[in-house]
């Protein structure tokens, strides 16, 4: 079959350089279940088929997340290092703006600040692994809560929903601002979080979930901000955030 340019279904280990490929990262796959980054290209004694987005057994209803023009570097992450990072490089539309590891004015982190068309979003990245989770608990009188890996996360979520504030504080009131937080290592369970099967994240309270290529895809929505808005509130934000 040679070497097939797609995404991941279910992620895995780069077999050349040992990098962790997230859920749905574009990778070289072949017909061994081998899999290798963009990086480091296919392997050796095989022509590569370029077949990008396609997908081997596709789900009904699971379409590829969209995915706009893209950009060599996108400024702010010229050396991506983690998957959200290479999420965002590989995927954010060309205009948006990344500012990396950021912290408020009270010296609270924020792992990502993305100034797009859809707002201001301040995304923080967990290596949490195991099975991902939306549900009800015996203790939660029916509300729902992040599991993953079988720990409850939704007290971290929530801690995620409070940088809003700041952020709007410093962008504007009228601007939306978005929180996210992107799980890295999760085994997402397509029957516990039905939302994947459309491709998109789902939410807790205000905070939008998800693998980082999904949360990508909802930054990339058109939004209410002009080209010339998303460059001057990034500047601000630039000049008032500090770095962690």
């Amino acid at each position: 079959m040679g070497w097939v340019r797609k995404p991941t279904i279910w992620g895995g280990v780069c077999a050349a350089c040992g990098s962790r490929l997230d859920h749905l990262h574009e990778a070289w796959l072949d017909g061994a279940g081998a899999v290798r980054c963009l990086a480091c290209g296919p392997g050796e004694g095989r022509v590569p088929e370029d077949v990008a987005l396609a997908t081997e057994h596709p789900r009904p209803g699971l379409a590829s997340a969209p995915r706009g023009p893209r950009r060599a570097a996108t400024p702010g992450l010229e050396a991506p290092e983690t998957p959200t990072d290479r999420a965002l490089a590989e995927l954010l539309v060309e205009g948006s703006r990344v500012l990396t590891g950021r912290a408020t004015p009270d010296g609270r982190p924020i792992g990502h600040v993305v100034v797009a068309r859809s707002g201001v979003w301040a995304i923080e990245s967990r290596e949490w692994a195991g099975r991902v989770e939306y549900r009800p608990t015996p203790t939660s009188n029916g509300r729902h809560r992040l599991m993953v890996g079988g720990v409850d996360r939704t007290t971290e979520v929530e801690a995620v929903a409070t940088l809003v504030d700041d952020l709007a504080t410093l962008a504007g009131a009228v601007t939306p601002v978005e929180p996210a937080l992107a799980i890295t290592l999760g085994d997402w369970n397509l029957a516990s979080l039905p939302s994947l099967v459309l491709n998109r994240p789902f939410r807790h309270g205000d905070v939008w979930i998800g693998p980082p290529r999904l949360l990508v895809a909802r930054i990339n929505a058109a939004g209410p901000l002009e080209a010339a808005e998303v460059e001057r509130l990034s500047a601000l934000l630039e000049e008032r955030l500090g770095r962690r």
